[in-house]
């Protein structure tokens, strides 16, 4: 259950090959050689070039120094990995302290590519007699943690192994799902020290397995997406080793008999709440150093060794702070200066408050479409919502529309299929993206043909086909007596005049509609829904107790630690990149024999998710008719209930400039470039003499790529 919780990123257009690799057919072992397991520890000396400050202007009232952002989310401190939650916050803070993804999305191709910081080389090994796939990636020379430790190719499968390791389960952990990978069931389960489909070639230099079955799939490149993490820091007396089998960890000093990497030293390396990595991970590679964590706030300082990001840029702002944001106060407290920075501003009266600041000119505003939606998840083994017309009943219930209205006014859009308006794919349906096709230059009668016929295709794409539930108590009514709920708790013929809840004999025991609805209790929704959902549930006699939970309990209960006494969710995902909704249902058998559960829901959806995902990453047309089937399909087996997908508000200070979260998606990503001072910030740039700094400004491109 917890693969459902939100994930990091969202894309405007994923499609095309990947051209930072050449795909060659080739054996093995045709230009890599397996080279001696050497590693040795090396420790860089900082730049000599002056490190990048805040400007210092002549206005005491305020202070350049720190940049204090709010999100009315709170962070659950799981900054290490998705592998124990995934709060949103906590993956800002992730994208602050850790950097250098081997393969990233491009905003300006549309694809995934090697990411140009992090990868100075890749190639694509094909074998189709013994079908697999090997993709090896060439280390940049010139990374490092922010304690000034190198970073190779040992680093990466580290993070790879840690990562798939069998102690994260016996810390109650999600181990990440390599299934895709060679080898990955032997090393997960235990069952072999090693991991077969991760291997070294050098130092520098590190391949992947990937099995052929696993393949096409249209987010291809997006799975080897890894990022380094210091084993120093994580499993310390420990190394990584490669045999010739594949890697594994094991003891630094080997005449140690005892093995090390074991779920003890994890508890206290990763899991102290006090200084363990997942909440305080203060060596890095991103363009921050976490400086502090209290459970309120977590501080960053400049990382000094962070290279820069892909489009060149290197931080200058030198410390951050970053905090909860209420709904109630921010804007206020923005104006007091208190919050310089506020991220995903939802709430109406909080986006009406934000833009009356705007006419003074001393704050601004960007918005971007998001990339996910609220909605209501059912839990898969309550009695009373196996049955597809009970789920149904509850979704006509809602008056979604107006729900969506007082929560985000004109700023949001009702859903009826797991859909967020910032999703390519939702453009490309809309007409509000451009088609990714392409005329030649002085085409042939025939290619201008196959043009015309391919936008002919894209253009008659539509959501037509999606069910709609609109409020229709009547329409509830009926669903439920068609599969029976005519009782009252006493057994007895249910009268909506003077009985509260319907009920059903199911397997011998009187199954009553008394559900409840688990929400965060800081979502201002659970209000709305008082009046919007719980009235119109009432008169069709179901009854619904909504729960507020904090973030920690509600992740806790949803993970199934504690599911027994709640039915449903209230949830909000923002998606990945990688929109593989196969991680939203429970895999079961999709041919079994239809039958009235949830289990059978979730098992076609995942099946529907899969044909999807099973596209070559060529097809962009493939894949969007497979997705429209996905969205018609969830929208009639309703395992979920979709309520709304919005536009996100950030409000800031005029003095933070060059912010570009349209483009960068994260706050955490869009800060790197952007600038917090009154003044035109300077900065050296390594090679470059007096006169050619006095040309560039602080976050200003390092390279052109």
């Amino acid at each position: 259950m917890k693969r459902l919780i939100a994930l990091l990123l969202a894309g405007i257009l994923l499609l095309g090959a990947f051209p930072a690799l050449a795909e060659e057919e080739m054996t093995e072992d045709a230009d890599f050689e397996a080279a001696e397991q050497a590693e040795t520890e090396e420790t860089a000396e900082p730049d000599e070039t002056e490190e990048p400050t805040a400007t210092e202007v002549p206005y005491p009232d305020r202070n350049y120094e720190e940049l204090v952002v709010g999100n009315p989310t709170p962070m659950d401190g799981k900054f290490f990995t998705g592998m124990w939650g995934n709060s949103t916050t906590d993956i800002d803070v992730r994208t602050l302290v850790n950097s250098y993804y081997l393969t990233i999305w491009s905003y300006d191709t549309g694809i995934f590519e090697a990411n140009p910081v992090a990868v100075e080389g890749a190639v694509v090994v094909v074998n189709d007699e013994e079908g697999y796939r090997k993709y090896v990636f060439q280390i940049a020379d010139d990374l490092y943690y922010s304690d000034g430790t190198k970073i190779t190719a040992w680093d990466y499968a580290f993070s790879v192994l840690f990562q798939a390791a069998p102690e994260i389960a016996e810390l109650g952990g999600q181990p990440m799902d390599l299934s895709y990978m060679e080898g990955y069931e032997d090393y997960v389960s235990g069952d072999l020290p090693y991991f077969a489909g991760v291997h070294i070639l050098n130092d520098m230099m590190i391949e992947f397995s990937v099995k052929a079955e696993y393949l096409p799939y249209f987010f291809e490149l997006f799975r080897l997406g890894f990022l380094p993490y210091p084993i120093a820091e994580i499993a310390p007396g420990c190394k990584v080793y490669d045999d010739g089998d594949g890697c594994y960890i094991g003891n630094e000093d080997k005449s140690i008999p005892e093995k090390i990497f074991t779920k003890e030293l994890l508890e206290s390396t990763v899991m102290d709440p006090e200084n363990g990595y997942l909440s305080h991970p203060t060596v890095g590679s991103g363009p921050y150093r976490m400086t502090g964590w209290d459970g309120e706030y977590a501080t960053f300082e400049i990382n000094p060794y962070f290279k820069c990001n892909a489009e060149g840029y290197k931080p200058t702002i030198p410390t951050l702070r970053f905090t909860l944001a209420k709904n109630e106060n921010m804007i206020e407290k923005l104006e007091a200066d208190e919050f310089q920075l506020l991220n995903k501003v939802t709430r109406r009266d909080a986006i009406e408050k934000g833009n009356q600041l705007l006419g003074s000119g001393l704050f601004s505003v960007s918005n971007y479409p998001r990339i996910g939606l609220s909605f209501i998840v059912f839990t898969p083994d309550r009695p009373a919502l196996q049955e597809q017309n009970v789920r149904k009943a509850i979704a006509y219930c809602m008056d979604k529309e107006q729900l969506k209205n007082e929560y985000t006014a004109a700023y949001g859009l009702a859903m009826d299929g797991l859909i967020g308006i910032g999703q390519w794919m939702y453009g490309m349906v809309n007409g509000t993206e451009d088609y990714p096709v392409e005329l030649p230059e002085n085409p042939t009668p025939a290619e201008q043909k196959k043009y015309d016929e391919t936008i002919a295709e894209w253009e008659a794409l539509s959501l037509d086909g999606l069910k709609h539930y609109n409020l229709n108590v009547d329409e509830a009514v009926s669903l439920l007596e068609t599969n029976g709920w005519r009782l009252n708790e006493d057994g007895e013929p249910f009268d909506p005049k003077k009985d509260e809840v319907r009920c059903k004999m199911i397997n011998g025991k009187l199954e009553k509609l008394d559900l409840t609805c688990a929400y965060p209790e800081t979502n201002f929704m659970a209000e709305s829904m008082e009046v919007l959902f719980v009235p119109f549930l009432k008169e069709a006699g179901i009854k619904l107790t909504l729960i507020p939970m904090t973030m920690k309990e509600l992740f806790r209960s949803y993970n199934d630690k504690d599911i027994e006494q709640i039915d449903m969710f209230y949830l909000g995902d923002d998606f990945n990149i990688e929109f593989d909704p196969q991680l939203f249902f429970l895999a079961g058998d999709p041919y079994a024999p239809k039958e009235d559960t949830l289990a059978w829901a979730h098992s076609q959806m995942a099946e529907y998710a899969r044909l999807m995902c099973e596209t070559e990453p060529s097809d962009a047309l493939g894949f969007v008719k497979k997705w429209i089937t996905f969205q018609e399909q969830l929208s009639d087996l309703l395992p979920l209930i979709p309520v709304y997908s919005n536009v996100y508000f950030d409000f800031y200070t005029s003095d933070l400039t060059n912010y570009d979260i349209l483009y960068y998606i994260t706050w955490g990503d869009a800060i790197v470039p952007a600038q917090y001072s009154r003044q035109e910030p300077k900065t050296l740039v390594d090679g470059e003499d007096d006169e050619e700094e006095e040309e560039l400004g602080e976050g200003e491109e390092l390279f052109d790529d």
